[in-house]
């Protein structure tokens, strides 16, 4: 029998428990298969779940969401050999799912876009390759959740008192197989249950940004520091099994820089306009890049698309890289009469229509002198541009850009591609249109602070699209 040795972190103390599984373990990236859900009487073994001190916004005219993550954490014992493990999940919030340390499976934005209040999307999953199966074993399950779809700007209209979505949630039911043919399930409660505001993620939401810190550990690594939850009684719609339309990051064209350049002085200022950068330095394809403090980098992908930017890089413990994305560069020296809000040649962000407190990426390092690779999964962007400060020297291996979409790669069953490069470059456009604004539902401006469905646009790009 092969033998898997996994680490678990004990809730009580922090304790490292080492223990022998039945079942094999897939990689990191691997974890867990969806699967179509249980039964929908399940979820009677369950309740919604919140952190009891998670912050509230309950201001008017609110710029961003309520910061820090929300995390959940329960160890399950084997009462005897488990042969199936199946996860059923859901979240108020965006929400990400760990297994013993390890993240389950790749759809990302869960669980999408919905109206927060009729209607929440699950995701169920066969855990059981990655499962501690021995009687007697102990798994750490884990759930990571953020505003985004719930407690965030894009369901709350303007002028609203606080969010639509007050607090967030988590929903879980876990079916264990024993090897005498019964069953068990174990659903999120308040007994078995720990909740606090933990980890790394210190602010998410989907029109926000994230700002991550990596100083900080996971949550299922400070378990012992987390608390009781309390009962949810937010939502009181239908929770539906997933049947499509998962959100996937499609690192299979992930766009590479076609330009990169640094600046931090500008030339030709004059009223009415913010004149034009001047370059220190630019970079080639592949090319290492060292960014350091009071300077900015520009970075092109070389075309539009909904995505989140992915780096390999390193800087002193401390250090704060800020990266800001934007569809598109300063011109005609800057002039505010052309709409410009800064130097010729610098990234354009005004017409996110919410540029200084939103579509923002930070990121903190953490200690150590490797390389680290980072990308956010709470958001997304419409960019083609970044531009990138930090306040401290940073090496920067790779930059990509991921797109995010709906559209997964086995739902591409070929290509078109003609004579003509103009042609090429037609169909090339509504290729990516339709990667960007099919995002969850039919979306709309995946770049500013709108990203809603619009199903008059959809009428009309149907027969394309299909």
């Amino acid at each position: 029998m092969k033998k898997t040795m996994c680490i678990l972190k004990g809730l009580a103390v922090a304790i490292i428990l080492v223990a022998f599984c039945g079942c094999g373990a897939k990689s990191a990236s691997e974890v867990g298969t969806l699967i179509d859900a249980l039964d929908n009487s399940a979820w009677e073994a369950s309740k919604w779940i919140s952190v009891v001190d998670a912050p509230i916004i309950s201001d008017y005219n609110i710029e961003r969401a309520a910061d820090g993550a929300n995390w959940f954490v329960s160890i399950v014992k084997n009462e005897q050999r488990v042969t199936s493990a199946k996860w059923m999940t859901t979240g108020l919030g965006v929400f990400q799912l760990w297994l013993n340390g390890q993240p389950v499976r790749k759809e990302v934005l869960k669980p999408g876009f919905t109206n927060p209040f009729k209607t929440k999307i699950s995701f169920t999953y066969d855990i059981t390759d990655a499962f501690c199966c021995n009687a007697g074993a102990e798994n750490v399950l884990s759930a990571q959740v953020t505003p985004g779809w719930w407690g965030d700007r894009i369901v709350t209209p303007g002028g609203n008192k606080g969010m639509y979505g007050t607090k967030c949630a988590f929903r879980g039911v876990l079916e264990l197989t024993f090897a005498d043919g019964s069953k068990k399930l174990y659903g999120t409660d308040l007994e078995n249950w720990k909740a606090g505001i933990a980890g790394p993620v210190k602010h998410a939401a989907i029109f926000d940004g994230e700002e991550y810190d990596a100083r900080e550990k996971m949550g299922y690594e400070v378990a012992d520091k987390l608390s009781t939850p309390e009962q949810n009684k937010e939502f009181h719609g239908e929770i539906l099994p997933s049947e499509g339309a998962e959100i996937y990051l499609r690192h299979d064209l992930e766009l590479k820089p076609v330009q990169a350049y640094v600046w931090k002085d500008v030339e030709g200022a004059k009223d009415g306009e913010a004149g034009k950068v001047v370059i220190d330095r630019e970079y080639k394809a592949g090319e290492q890049i060292v960014l350091a403090a009071g300077e900015n980098l520009v970075i092109d992908f070389g075309q539009n698309c909904a995505g989140v930017p992915s780096f390999v890089f390193k800087a002193a413990e401390g250090t704060t890289l800020t990266c800001l994305p934007g569809e598109l560069l300063n011109d005609g020296n800057g002039a505010r009469s052309r709409g410009m809000d800064g130097p010729e040649g610098s990234v354009h962000r005004e017409n996110l229509r919410m540029a200084e407190s939103g579509m923002i990426l930070t990121y903190t390092f953490g200690a150590g002198e490797k390389y680290v690779s980072y990308h956010p999964r709470t958001t997304f962007f419409g960019y083609r541009f970044v531009s990138i400060t930090a306040t401290d020297e940073v090496t920067i291996k790779a930059v990509e850009s991921i797109p995010v979409t709906s559209i997964a790669s086995n739902l591409e069953s070929g290509k078109i591609t003609t004579g003509d490069e103009s042609v090429n470059k037609l169909i090339s456009n509504t290729y990516w249109g339709q990667l960007s604004n099919y995002l969850s539902v039919p979306t709309d401006c995946p770049q500013r602070n709108e990203r809603l469905g619009w199903t008059a646009d959809t009428q009309v790009f149907t027969e394309t699209g299909t």
